[in-house]
Parts: structure tokens; sequence; C-alpha cells
């Protein structure tokens, strides 16, 4: 019965380490400007992007990410090789099945743009917002789900603001993306090649808050194009960097081995503090027990002894503070 009991535990510790090593579902691969936030389970958590645990932050199956003004993170999909840019204002959720393998992105505000690998079997990625839905299968693209307020032009030179409308869009820089209205499916889906886009806008003014979407395509718009430019993937799997690109990348690691460096360079003085600390106490109570023999007998044997190995235990404390001194 003993033996049996022995074996259970062995297997439950076996198999409790093979789930703390899994692979996330996503984790945070590169972070700028000042602050974002997870919210998961309902549970809202904020990070500062200088902190060092942002970095390879994990992503789990529902998080919600919410970024900052002048904040831009990218986060990598581990099941389906994907990247995703999340821009500033953004909150987007991160979602998929059990298996991960049919991912998918929900755009509740903001811009995003991804990067997907060749897809195999029946992987599936796609990211949905309000308004359309857009599925690939290897491709760089993006959506848009923003309020813009348009300005027009008044009488005698003046400038009127328009009803705030709302400004949806599916881009596609390489590959292509197939879009499919969410308002009404019936629709022809539209496939998007490179160097196209589907916009579309609807007044917050209207009666129900939106029109139908015309799945018309046209030229990725320069405003698109210089909104993303410069911003190149920093996964791993699927990035071809310029290079310029990739010594920012390397010089962006460099900087994170010297926060590491630093963090355990004070995590060894704390460690060399507390040992001269224990040695010289251990020390001093070694030393002190011998004085009441001292008092009574003099210089006996046992007192010689006690107080050269106290002796010999502060020395050594004081050696190992020069150390660290030397050392920190």
């Amino acid at each position: 019965m003993k033996k049996q009991k022995i074996f259970a535990v062995m297997i439950l510790t076996l198999f409790g380490s093979i789930g703390f090593t899994q692979t996330p579902y996503a984790t945070v691969v590169y972070a700028e400007g000042s602050t974002f936030s997870v919210i998961r389970a309902g549970k809202s958590v904020s990070y500062a992007v200088d902190n060092p645990d942002v970095f390879g932050l994990p992503i789990e199956r529902g998080d919600i990410l919410q970024t900052s003004p002048r904040t831009y993170l990218e986060v990598t999909i581990h099941p389906v090789s994907a990247s995703v840019q999340i821009a500033e204002n953004t909150s987007f959720r991160c979602d998929a099945d059990e298996s991960g393998q049919n991912s998918k992105g929900e755009l509740y505000y903001g811009r995003v743009r991804a990067k997907v690998g060749k897809l195999s079997g029946s992987s599936t990625y796609r990211i949905s917002s309000p308004s359309m839905v857009a599925g690939v299968r290897g491709t760089d693209f993006g959506c848009d789900h923003i309020f813009v307020r348009p300005q027009v032009a008044g009488s005698e030179g003046t400038t009127e603001v328009a009803s705030t409308a709302v400004v949806n869009r599916v881009f596609c820089f390489e590959g292509s993306v197939l879009v499919v209205p969410v308002s009404d499916p019936g629709l022809k889906t539209v496939l998007v090649g490179g160097g196209e886009m589907i916009e579309s806008s609807a007044t917050t003014a209207s009666a129900d808050g939106s029109i139908p979407v015309e799945l018309t395509k046209t030229p990725v718009s320069t405003e698109v194009t210089e909104f993303w430019k410069g911003r190149q993937f920093r996964g791993t799997e699927h990035s071809s960097l310029s290079a310029e690109a990739a010594q920012a990348q390397i010089l962006a690691e460099e900087q994170l081995q010297v926060v590491a460096q630093e963090k355990k360079r004070v995590r060894n003085h704390k460690v060399r503090l507390a040992g001269s600390a224990a040695l010289f106490g251990a020390g001093a109570l070694v030393a002190g027990l011998a004085y009441p023999d001292y008092k009574s007998d003099g210089f006996t044997k046992s007192v010689i002894v006690n107080a050269s190995y106290g002796g010999a235990l502060i020395c050594t404390s004081l050696g190992l503070l020069i150390y660290d001194l030397i050392m920190y």
C-alpha cells in the first residue's frame, strides 16, 4: 500500500511538472510606450512596458489586451505560428478552441496587424471586428475599427465637424484574406489580395448605428501604409527583418541581458551580505560561549578552541564583506 502511494505521488509530480513547463497559448515578444492591461476572467492587471517581466509574459486563451496611448505590443500565438501587432488605444481579445489550432482574435476597438505563417491541416486563424470577419491561410493583413470626426468645409471658410463615424477596414499587405460582413452574411464574400483593402464607414448618428458594408476592394490607402510603416514583426518564427530591424532587435535583446545581469548582480550582493551577517553572528555566538569559562577558569583549552573558532568565523565574515564591496 505504501509503495502504491509513493508511485501515485511520483506520477502526479511528473504530470504536474509537465503542466508547468507547457508552452503558453501566446506570449508578449515586444512592447513599447507606457502601459497596457491584461483582462483575465474579469480581472484587469496593468503592466509597464519597461518591466523586464513583460517580455515573455504568457497570454492565455480568452485574455483581452488593452493598450494605452502611444503603446504598441506584439504577441506570438504559438499553436498557429502567428504574430499580432496591437496598436495604441486598442482592445483585442485572443481566443481559440481547446487545441489552439483554430485561433481567432476579436477586435473590440482600435487597430491590429497580423502575420500568419502557412497553416497546416485544418488549422485556421481569423480576426473579427464588429463589422467584418477576415480569415487567412498565410498572409500579412490587418483590421481597423476606429472612430473619426471628419471635417467638412463650412460657410465663409469656416470648418465644421461632421458626425462621428466608425471606420472599418480589412487590409492586406501580402498574401490574401477572405472577408465576410458580420451584419449581412448573405452578401458575397471577397478575397482581398496583397496591396488591397476593404473600407466602410457608418455615422453614429444613423438610426441603427451602422449601414450595410459594401465589400468593394480598393488599393491600400496611404494612411494605412504610413501608420504601419517601419513596424517590423519581431516574432522569429516568420519574420524576415531588414538589417536595421535586425540590429534593433539585437540591441533590444542585449538590453534584456543587461537587465538580467543587473538583477543577478543585486541578488548575489544580497546573498553575500546575508552570508556575511550569518557568519559574523555565528562567530560572535561561539566566542561568546567561551566567556563564562574564561571568567571562571581563565584560558583553558576549551576557551582557546571556542575563541579560535569564533574568531575564524568573524574573520571569514569580514573577508566576505570586503569581497562583496569589491565585486559590487
